[in-house]
């Protein structure tokens, strides 16, 4: 009889705990979306050392701006990307058209420039690419899937972080 009475409890505590905190939690819509939103990470050179197939130093992704927020809707929606990669002073950038889909968003890129998803990780995100393309100021820049380039975790930041330099 303890034993169940102890297992309800603990329930119930658990239950009591993770109710306020999922409610608390913005969608990644909301997230993404808020004006200023800004999530990025440079690489430093132990990380890069540690990784020798990763190509990319630079990676963000912010909300697409004031121009863009009368077309966002919590079923499609778009951020901003871009990234640096090593050897090149070149920013890359594109527009990803995100669907959500339960935790994720599928982003496809504008211009058939591949795909990737967004999750949430920590306070930060996810990115997961499929195929990563885009456009820079000289030229394009190669496949990030081809390296190691395949997931990216990204923390909140200040809009410069989210700048093309």
């Amino acid at each position: 009889m303890r034993k169940r009475l102890l297992a309800a409890l603990g329930g119930f505590v658990l239950a009591a705990c993770s109710g306020p905190v999922l409610a608390d939690t913005p969608s990644l819509f909301a997230t993404l979306t808020r004006p200023g939103a800004c999530f990025a990470r440079t690489y430093d050179s132990a990380h890069l050392t540690a990784h020798p197939r990763q190509t990319v130093r630079r990676f963000f992704v912010r909300e697409p701006g004031a121009e863009w927020r009368p077309t966002q809707a919590p079923g499609h929606f778009d951020v901003a990307f871009g990234f640096q990669i090593i050897g090149s002073s070149d920013t890359y950038a594109g527009m990803g058209i995100c669907t959500p889909n339960g935790a994720r968003a599928a982003c496809d890129i504008e211009g058939d420039g591949g795909s990737f998803t967004i999750s949430r990780h920590g306070d930060g995100l996810r990115i997961d690419t499929a195929r990563i393309e885009a456009e820079g100021a000289h030229d394009f820049s190669p496949d990030l899937a081809a390296g190691d380039n395949r997931v990216m975790l990204l923390r909140p930041a200040a809009a410069p972080a989210c700048a093309a330099p």
